[in-house]
């Protein structure tokens, strides 16, 4: 989406007192949100959550609404609204939180994703996977930050995601356990807590200063963590990352 429309759209939910956007919005809601597995008529929680009484941000809300919520069943909107129809369901949904929908400044706008890009996103977060690339990353909010923001790696890191070289890693060696790799997240003269990635899932755990040693390097590769991916999978998720970040030409994603 271009940043001249996304200023429309955040002009469009600023100015709903005066165009009825909020009336319109709760006609959509009714219409596309509140059905018997989803949202519950008048925000109330239904099979997903109770949206009334929350106070929503419209940055946030309109990043929800246009792309949805990786592994779950909040949809993306962008193939089933025009862009004004979500400035008015934005405008509604924060209302219902008793909030002012004006943001202090435009949004910043997500790109509309192309199918290709789309396939790539649901890859990356495919919650059915275990060790998928989501549960050690995080992009744009959703995810777990263990790893790196794969966005700000240079293009050409971006390509064979299975050999992208692991930096910031360790090996710890708790008293009384065998070593094991992982990312340090805390280290104080108090406790240690640590990512151990011995398992698929990273586990954070927490030891006292005094019971736990950190050493520099490891021999885990970043190829363990892409296992449940094919070659051809890898290669989607990188152009997905590509064009996340703003680089790939258009025929990388064809």
């Amino acid at each position: 989406m271009r940043r001249g429309v996304w200023l429309a759209i955040a002009a469009a939910v600023a100015g709903r007192a005066q165009d009825g956007a909020s009336e319109r919005g709760a006609q959509l809601y009714r219409a596309q949100c509140a059905i018997p597995y989803c949202h519950g008529p008048e925000g109330g929680a239904g099979r997903a959550p109770r949206l009334a009484g929350h106070h929503f941000n419209v940055n946030t809300m309109f990043k929800v609404i246009t792309w949805g919520i990786p592994g779950t069943g909040m949809p993306e909107f962008t193939t089933r609204l025009k862009s004004e129809e979500i400035a008015d369901l934005v405008a509604y949904v924060v209302t219902l939180g008793g909030g002012t929908a004006t943001p202090a400044a435009a949004p910043a706008a997500p790109r509309v994703l192309t199918p290709q890009a789309r396939e790539g996103r649901a890859l990356f977060f495919d919650a059915a996977r275990t060790g998928a690339c989501g549960t050690c990353h995080e992009l744009d909010g959703w995810g777990v930050p263990v790893g790196p923001d794969l966005v700000q790696l240079r293009p050409d890191r971006l390509v064979a995601l299975g050999q992208i070289a692991t930096k910031d890693l360790v090996t710890a060696r708790p008293a009384g356990e065998a070593p094991f790799p992982a990312v340090v997240v805390e280290r104080s003269e108090a406790r240690v807590r640590v990512y151990d990635l011995t398992a698929a899932l990273p586990v954070l755990r927490s030891f006292a200063a005094g019971r736990i040693a950190i050493e520099p390097g490891t021999s885990w590769r970043h190829g363990l963590a892409t296992r449940s991916y094919t070659a051809g999978e890898l290669e989607i998720i990188a152009q997905y990352l590509r064009w996340r970040s703003g680089q790939p030409a258009e025929k990388d994603l064809h």
